[in-house]
């Protein structure tokens, strides 16, 4: 597990090429460990996970399956909501750069991002009816939420590899781009929304995350968050900048 910073964008990389970076036990603690490292350092405003080797994450450790019983079963389950749940509700914005196979559990972690750059090479891969077991990392849910529920669950059945062009199309990927190019676009990415109001950016993961199934919850998520969103310094620097035609500075308060 790497991590470098640029400026306020800070790079994740899942670095265990020789075992194609599989989210075995160790690395799934590093993670969870660099996660909430950032999610308190304010000098970073954005994050980007990816993959060293041209290989995003080979996914669950298959070799360590199943575990040894009930409670270790369990024990991996909690390890591996932990995970998501906390990619997922980081406030600051996730950019996943995705290059060569991402497999299973490691699919949940990139649905569970805000931005999707893939490379030609990427390869989603959904195995669990091939293998006998269900979706985890929270994908009958974060696969649902980028593609919707029919397509979500004839991919979940099919189990058929996932190309770049049809991960695009799919709403799985966001951009597509040539694999040389996808880590500068991803940070490029990052940078651009470590520009935006740090408050904003979290009402808006929130909402889209907790309040996004019906108008009703969507409007009283509204009326719950925006007016104090009206007091900030960030609104009257946004205001402001708007009215001078200049970048904003926001200060997240």
């Amino acid at each position: 597990m790497r991590i470098e910073r640029t400026g306020a964008v800070a790079v994740l990389t899942l670095d265990d090429e020789r075992r194609r970076n599989v989210l075995g036990p160790e690395l799934r603690t590093r993670l969870r460990a660099a996660l909430a490292e950032l999610a308190a350092d304010p000098g970073i405003g954005t994050l980007v996970l990816t993959g060293a080797g041209g290989c995003f994450s080979g996914g669950g450790d298959l070799a360590s399956m199943p575990p040894a019983g009930p409670v270790e079963s369990a024990a991996r389950m909690a390890e591996v909501a932990g995970l998501a749940q906390e990619l997922a509700q980081l406030e600051k914005p996730v950019v996943a750069a995705v290059t060569g196979p991402a497999a299973g559990v490691a699919v949940g972690l990139v649905c569970c991002c805000d931005v999707v750059v893939a490379g030609e090479s990427a390869r989603f891969l959904f195995p669990f009816t091939r293998l006998g077991l269900a979706p985890d990392g929270g994908l009958v849910h974060s696969l649902v939420q980028r593609t919707g529920a029919a397509r979500a669950r004839r991919i979940l059945l099919e189990a058929a590899p996932v190309d770049a062009a049809t991960a695009l199309d799919a709403g799985l990927a966001d951009h597509v781009l040539p694999d040389p190019d996808v880590l500068g676009a991803a940070v490029a990415r990052a940078a651009e929304l470590a520009g935006r109001a740090p408050l904003a950016v979290a009402a808006v993961k929130r909402g889209v995350r907790e309040a996004s199934g019906s108008l009703g919850e969507a409007l009283a998520f509204e009326r719950d968050h925006q007016p104090a969103l009206f007091g900030t310094a960030d609104f009257l620097e946004g205001k402001q900048s708007f009215f001078e035609k200049r970048v904003p500075s926001f200060s997240g308060r």
